[in-house]
């Protein structure tokens, strides 16, 4: 697993956890497959396929016991045995594109070997199903050739093991890739729709938590103004009234007056209770960072989260707050892009003279960890502010993102 670029892209096909790339083996696929094997896209599949392999198949051989008959009842069979797990692979996308490769690209062998064995032209529709499976893994340009080759050699069994001419051969086959590039083109704009919409989730969640962060840094000043003047004049009024008062109860005249007395309690207890708020105001000094992480957690579905921000992590300027905010971003995009986890844990709190982040999933077991575009620039954000970038395997399986900044930056 490749951990890069902080707009996690991950669909479109390299090694997980990379930067951008062309094929769209994730979104795509999400789009297309996620809805389990009973989601209405594969059970039309089944429904194509039923009727097909029905009519390939001549039962009266089968029941003969026909050794070819059989063999091509196997290859239909095995078709639709990895279509299924296709279908459940769509569903883990932590795997490499070749385990999406090793179980379509057979699907159009067997194809191809039962209209060999069995004959019948409507064999051919199963190279469609391919066709729509190609275009939500592979690089468009790359799902042609790999199109271009099956239909030469369905071409090529119809016109050798059939006698095919060439007029009535290309009368049959038009009309498949014709629905075949139907097929793709259905399947390359629903990768486009996904890409969109997760690019559009993505930018909606940076600025939801932005926002959160900007009016946390509006209530932090107001807090601390209001602090300071507390301090600042209240405090240094009463203090002023306590020395009035003092020197007055050093009259003999008015030493044993009770109002004095109640007074001089008055204004020590309420300087006292002053400076407690002011206390506990200035507890809360800095940017709190639980908001913002727990609104850009809001913005993702799938994974669960659990947001761990402990009462001291805050930092003391904005910028070191969006740094660490962006790191959060930057691990869930590419626990979600390219470990897809079923729990995000998002920790944030202070270690000694530290702040640290923490971005913890639990995706892909075992992960090949590299620095893309994204992690480099953060780990120059965080470096420029005396802090630190590391991303680690997990205890037992996926990814964990380690931001950390001096307390003071």
């Amino acid at each position: 697993m490749t951990i890069d670029d902080a707009t996690y892209t991950r669909p479109m096909g390299t090694d997980a956890h990379t930067d951008r790339d062309d094929s769209p083996a994730a979104t795509g696929s999400r789009l297309l497959w996620d809805g389990g094997p009973l989601s209405p896209l594969n059970v039309a599949a089944y429904v194509t396929w039923l009727p097909v392999s029905f009519g390939m198949l001549d039962f009266a051989r089968l029941s003969a016991a026909d050794p070819v008959e059989w063999l091509g009842a196997a290859c239909l069979l095995g078709f639709l045995a990895l279509f299924v797990a296709r279908v459940f692979l769509g569903r883990d996308h932590s795997r490499h594109e070749r385990w999406w490769m090793a179980v379509v690209l057979p699907q159009a062998v067997l194809a191809l070997l039962a209209i060999w064995l069995l004959g019948g032209g409507s064999g051919a529709v199963l190279l469609i199903l391919v066709a729509v499976q190609l275009f939500a893994i592979l690089n468009w340009r790359v799902a042609i050739w790999w199109q271009a080759a099956f239909n030469l050699g369905l071409a090529l069994i119809w016109r050798q093991a059939f006698g095919m001419d060439w007029d009535r051969l290309l009368v049959e086959l038009f009309p498949i890739i014709g629905f075949q590039a139907f097929a793709a083109l259905t399947a390359y704009y629903a990768t486009a729709v996904g890409d969109t919409r997760d690019e559009l989730a993505r930018v909606n969640a940076e600025l939801l938590a932005t926002q959160s962060l900007l009016e946390e840094s509006a209530r932090g000043e107001e807090r601390l103004k209001l602090s300071r003047e507390l301090h600042d004049v209240a405090g240094h009024k009463l203090t002023a009234l306590k020395l009035n008062l003092a020197r007055l109860a050093r009259d003999p005249a008015l030493a044993g007056r009770e109002e004095l007395g109640t007074s001089t309690a008055l204004a020590h207890d309420l300087l006292d209770d002053i400076r407690a708020v002011v206390g506990e105001l200035r507890k809360h000094d800095g940017v709190d960072l639980r908001a913002a992480i727990e609104s850009l957690a809001r913005q993702v579905h799938g994974p669960r989260f659990r947001i761990e921000v402990t009462d001291d992590a805050r930092t003391h300027t904005v910028q070191a707050a969006e740094t660490l905010l962006r790191c959060a971003q930057e691990g869930i995009t590419n626990a979600l892009r390219h470990g897809h986890p079923g729990e995000i844990v998002v920790w944030c709190g202070r270690r000694d003279e530290t702040l640290e982040l923490r971005v913890r999933d639990d995706g892909a077991a075992a992960p090949r960890l590299a620095f893309g575009n994204g992690l480099t620039g953060m780990r120059e954000r965080l470096a420029a502010l005396g802090g630190t970038l590391q991303v680690l395997p997990a205890p037992r399986r996926g990814v964990e993102l380690i931001a950390s900044l001096p307390a003071g930056a």
